[in-house]
């Protein structure tokens, strides 16, 4: 990418990448991060074909879509073939529905049991997951469709075996209350032993709400990793997250999906380079001083962890015409420090690869995790929240922003 598609040059550039007004002032402070939606397309399509036709693909857009914009995947993932939508608040739940779609959307617990009804008339059927959830939604002035919630092992939301029991007893005869779906989430996808003792759990939930006189229930069990791992736990619906956006999972799992990034690459771009002759002494992010016993050029790159990157080493290394760079010091709020003594022909303009490929080199986001101590789950939603967004590839986002 050039230096003016980068910041955004040329109306045509600017329509081509369909980047929002206040984006366009953003990426003149230049740092962004490239998105490539064909990639998501492509890990729907890998979902599809692992889970097969029959089963429902619910696409979690919580966190505002893995911070890529819940309306911007879901706009993607529904042109792409989804069923569902997962959202993890309200607002996200109203940011689906601003795209036109009529898929469902499934609200995971986020409100006090007063609001549900509230959360409902945004278009979203909502989780059942504690009695007052129940008694909330049998006092609704309106009809309400809800999912319940069981716990079997993760130990955050959901009904135990003595209280889904109750619950789905007393929700059967309600003429207000739809009750499409059970679902729940296993805590530990790498114990295959415990899992498939939390997944007969679910059966037994399964089963007990056959014979408190619900029918055609969706059921649902299977996240990203669940998905690769226990195929014979995928039941009539999925909720799959890391899985489509082709993050967040570790690089074996990547590998076993094949599946494509959706956060292609992270940039930034020189805009200072400074000769540091020998006694300077840096001291870079209010860190501990630096003193030079021989020259050294230093660049400054304007992305910081305000961008969603760390501040407290280490910090890893950024490529530079192609070469590894180390970042000095500690990492500033809104820039890093690069020493490009290597490079000896760097100057500003030049771009700045935090992740992602330049020349022979790459530094993958598994890379940028294990060089930063993060874990690329946590790593990739903040980078691609925080960062300005720009579409790159031959199929962008369907016009999003």
């Amino acid at each position: 990418m050039t230096r003016s598609a980068s910041i955004s040059a040329s109306d045509a550039d600017l329509r081509r990448t369909d980047c929002r007004r206040h984006d366009r002032t953003r990426l003149l402070r230049p740092s962004w991060a490239e998105l490539d939606f064909g990639a998501l397309r492509c890990n729907v399509e890998r979902t599809r074909a692992m889970v097969g036709p029959k089963v429902r693909i619910f696409f979690v857009c919580k966190g505002d879509g893995y911070g890529f914009g819940a309306a911007a995947v879901a706009r993607a993932a529904a042109h792409a073939g989804i069923d569902g939508f997962c959202a993890g608040s309200p607002e996200e739940v109203v940011a689906i529905r601003s795209t036109g779609t009529t898929l469902p959307v499934l609200l995971f617990a986020s409100t006090t049991p007063d609001d549900l009804l509230e959360a409902a008339r945004l278009g979203a059927t909502v989780t059942v997951q504690s009695l007052a959830d129940m008694e909330a939604v049998l006092q609704a002035s309106d009809p309400i469709e809800v999912f319940v919630e069981v716990e079997c092992g993760l130990g955050r939301f959901g009904l135990h075996r003595d209280q889904w029991r109750t619950v789905l007893q007393r929700l059967r005869p309600a003429n207000n209350v739809k009750v499409t779906g059970l679902y729940s989430h296993l805590g530990t996808p790498d114990d295959r032993e415990t899992s498939r003792a939390q997944a007969d759990l679910f059966r037994q939930a399964a089963k007990d709400a056959v014979e408190a006189g619900h029918e055609d229930l969706i059921l649902m069990l299977a996240s990203s990793r669940i998905v690769l791992a226990y195929p014979e736990m995928t039941f009539d619906a999925v909720d799959p997250g890391r899985l489509i956006y082709g993050g967040g999972l570790d690089e074996n799992w990547m590998d076993i999906g094949q599946l494509a990034p959706l956060l292609k690459a992270v940039k930034s771009r020189l805009i200072h380079v400074q000769e540091q002759p020998p006694g300077t002494v840096l001291g870079i992010g209010y860190g501990a001083p630096i003193a030079l016993e021989r020259a050294m050029r230093t660049a400054v790159a304007p992305i910081g962890f305000w961008d969603g990157l760390n501040h407290v080493p280490p910090l890893g290394e950024v490529l530079v015409r192609g070469r590894r760079c180390p970042v000095l010091g500690r990492r500033p709020l809104q820039h890093s420090v690069i020493d490009v003594t290597a490079v000896a022909d760097a100057r500003p303009g030049d771009e700045v690869v935090v992740m992602g490929r330049q020349g022979s080199e790459e530094i993958s986001v598994h890379e940028l995790a294990r060089a930063t101590g993060t874990s690329v789950i946590e790593l990739v939603p903040r980078l691609a929240r925080c960062l300005p967004h720009v579409y790159i590839g031959q199929e962008e986002s369907g016009g999003v922003a």
